[in-house]
């Protein structure tokens, strides 16, 4: 049986009635309800996924985020979040930061999940983008899997589209976009439901192959040398 409770809209408004008073002694007085209520489920979370995400990469680990905020290198200087966030990934650290993960961003406005990366290098993407094209079978029967589970692939756009007019349409983002994801987006009350473990489970699952050709193409530009410092 799962410990997982779920996280209810008050407790995520109680989150952002912290970021909007940003004041240490607020926090210190709630830290505890906070604790409680948002981070312990979400540990609860995290352990309930864990024995089900390692079938899917036995190198993956479950992370979740911090209330307090690392402002050091951001002009937002404010100390606390509104949203939470669980995370499963390989170490960043061992693949200088360019790893997909999957992840469930929540706050009191809704909660958007799927798999996907932060920031991809552009030889990941070159990578990605050849072996989609000598393999487009297999790219487009992952996405058609991921769709049926409700799920689309978007990412950040080039200036211009590197696409071309044989390109299907489901592939499209992979060529036009610097980085990928696939992701969809539900109220908030998401968070609330016991059954969210199950949910996710199901949900990762669809997008299981998706992942699998990415971390493909991450670890073939790893071989190669990847790095952020890289430059298109």
């Amino acid at each position: 049986m799962s410990d997982f409770r779920g996280i209810t809209s008050e407790s995520l408004f109680l989150l952002a009635e912290n970021r909007f008073h940003d004041s240490k002694a607020f926090y210190e007085e709630h830290k505890p309800i906070i604790k409680r209520d948002v981070l312990q489920p979400l540990s609860h979370l995290i352990e309930e996924l864990t024995p089900f995400m390692l079938t899917v990469d036995p190198h993956i680990a479950g992370h979740v985020s911090r209330i307090r905020r690392d402002n050091r290198f951001t002009h937002d200087k404010s100390m606390y979040r509104e949203n939470i966030w669980i995370t499963f990934m390989r170490d960043k650290r061992a693949w200088d930061w360019c790893v997909p993960a999957f992840y469930l961003d929540a706050s009191l406005r809704g909660a958007e999940w799927g798999v996907g990366f932060y920031s991809a290098t552009p030889t990941i993407m070159k990578v990605l983008r050849r072996r989609t094209q000598e393999q487009p079978k297999q790219m487009l029967q992952a996405l058609r899997k991921a769709k049926r589970a409700g799920f689309v692939l978007s990412g950040q756009p080039y200036a211009r589209p590197r696409s071309t007019p044989d390109t299907p349409a489901a592939l499209r983002p992979i060529y036009d976009c610097r980085t990928i994801r696939l992701s969809r987006y539900d109220a908030a009350s998401l968070l609330a439901e016991p059954e969210l473990p199950q949910r996710l489970k199901k949900a990762f699952a669809a997008l299981a192959p998706f992942y699998s050709l990415v971390m493909q193409a991450v670890e073939e530009s790893a071989r190669a040398g990847c790095g952020k410092a890289e430059k298109e």
